[in-house]
């Protein structure tokens, strides 16, 4: 097998991992949130965030090392609309979900506390989740316009 297929596989592993880690994480997220125990959600939110700082932040570290060599590869200039549209959306992405990450611990950090005085969470948890959901769409809708613009190469 050739270098340019080896780093193929690499990046399509890379985007697969991606949108499998959200996917999950998301599913188990919900299923917790949906259980109403602060101590599970705190224990689950935790997991998310951890899990996610390393497969999520793995992907989006390895993708444009792959796709960089992949481009050089090929040999496209780097100064292509579809190239430097997606590498400003990647950092746009990884934006959103450092802020989706950010509400997760804070909504952690209040599971902990009402864990701790046995009441349940309050309504501010829930508009922290309500903005972190609202940042996790956008990073997933900008994941996948750049998938769309890796897959179309548009312009």
């Amino acid at each position: 097998m050739d270098t340019f297929q080896t780093f193929r596989i690499l990046h399509g592993a890379a985007v697969v991992l991606l949108f499998l880690a959200v996917i999950g994480l998301a599913w188990y997220g919900w299923r917790t949130w949906r259980r109403g125990d602060a101590g599970g959600i705190a224990k689950a939110f935790q997991r998310i965030g951890l899990i996610g700082w390393v497969l999520v932040g793995g992907s989006v570290l390895s993708l444009p090392v792959t796709g960089w060599h992949l481009v050089h590869m090929t040999g496209w200039p780097l100064g292509q609309t579809w190239l430097l549209g997606s590498a400003c959306l990647l950092i746009l992405a990884t934006i959103f979900w450092l802020l989706f990450t950010s509400r997760l611990w804070r909504i952690r950090r209040q599971a902990l506390a009402a864990q701790g005085s046995g009441e349940p969470l309050a309504a501010q948890a829930s508009r922290d989740l309500k903005f972190g959901l609202a940042f996790f769409v956008l990073a997933l809708l900008t994941m996948f316009v750049i998938l769309w613009m890796m897959i179309a190469k548009p312009m």
